[in-house]
């Protein structure tokens, strides 16, 4: 098992001692290798130089305060956790040192082995979760800046959020100018947009669905768009990604003539499907609850009746839909 390095930050060689004694209580303490030092310049040095896991930091140290080398850690990008250690429990201190950026902020008098190990495993794994977010943000900036195929981050309104560069040329457009649009500006044929937006919100995501753009320049152009539904990070708004793939005019005139008016149509039926359908099939659902747990013949009776009648319903909306498509 690799050895924990801990460098401890304390102007009073007693809490170095005490500490390390903690620490080698038990038999799981030779895991953890502590370091000491007592003075503010060394410990800036020392964090700067990533020589260690992670820090326990007293809060007085002199004239500067444990906040004061936290806050200074933390403008130096120095990443690996530290961990606030005070005589007394203070929840103003506590707030600001948590509000700054540390792992945990412990009171001395009630340290133990359990206690101080339990803080350090925490601020450890913490810390690697971090690290693997921020390596997972960095391949996905990454990608989404040199991607040759426009990509946008919107919310369900439109609105776009972040666009790349290849985005920005597709649309011939400017960043400035997009903040202040939709997306949905851009599109040529209102029903792409009901399209989208049902698709959306029955399965979450869209994968190929072509559509026609109207550029800022007038120009159109045809395209596919993939979309995907992720969750802001403070779990406030639903975010759409999307990707747009050109379609160059050769390939588009190659197409069967009347495919756009087709799809058009295609998808109205799936609209009309959608909404006469759903009523329905949430009656039947309710129903068929219902039937499970019921004793009372004369109650399921009513309710197999309300599944017969809604069944026939569907059967006639989907029997309707299915002449309509002939026509088209």
């Amino acid at each position: 098992m690799c050895r924990i390095k801990i460098l401890l930050i304390d102007d009073d060689e007693d809490d170095f001692i005490l500490t390390r004694d903690i620490l080698s209580h038990r038999a799981h303490g030779n895991i953890y290798e502590l370091s000491w030092c007592n003075n503010y310049a060394e410990a800036i040095n020392a964090m700067l130089k990533c020589h260690y896991d992670v820090y326990l930091v007293d809060y007085h140290l002199g004239k500067h305060s444990g906040l004061d080398l936290l806050n200074e850690a933390v403008r130096s990008n120095c990443s690996e956790p530290v961990i606030i250690l005070t005589g007394k429990g203070d929840n103003k201190i506590d707030e600001e040192a948590l509000r700054l950026g540390a792992a945990d902020y412990l009171t001395k008098d009630e340290l133990n082995f359990d206690i101080l190990t339990r803080a350090i495993r925490y601020a450890l794994r913490h810390h690697n979760t971090l690290g693997q977010l921020r390596s997972s943000e960095n391949k996905f900036r990454i990608l989404f800046e040199r991607s040759k195929d426009p990509i946008m981050i919107t919310d369900a309104e439109g609105f776009v959020y972040a666009a790349n560069d290849a985005a920005v040329e597709f649309l011939d457009t400017t960043p400035d100018r997009l903040n202040n649009e939709t997306l949905f500006t851009f599109y040529k044929n209102p029903e792409d947009k009901e399209l989208f937006n049902n698709t959306m919100e029955r399965l979450g995501s869209v994968k190929d669905m072509e559509l026609e753009i109207i550029s800022s320049s007038g120009k159109t152009k045809y395209c596919s768009i993939s979309s995907f539904i992720q969750i802001s990070q403070h779990g406030h708004k639903e975010l759409y990604y999307s990707i747009l793939h050109d379609i160059p005019p050769i390939k588009h005139n190659e197409r069967e003539p009347g495919t756009s008016d087709k799809r058009i149509s295609v998808a109205r039926l799936a609209n009309v499907m959608v909404r006469e359908v759903y009523n329905p099939l949430s009656n039947i659902n309710f129903a068929t609850e219902e039937l499970k747990n019921n004793p009372d013949r004369y109650r399921n009776e009513e309710l197999l009746d309300i599944i017969r009648k809604n069944c026939e319903r569907i059967n006639q909306v989907t029997s309707t839909l299915i002449e309509e498509a002939k026509k088209e």
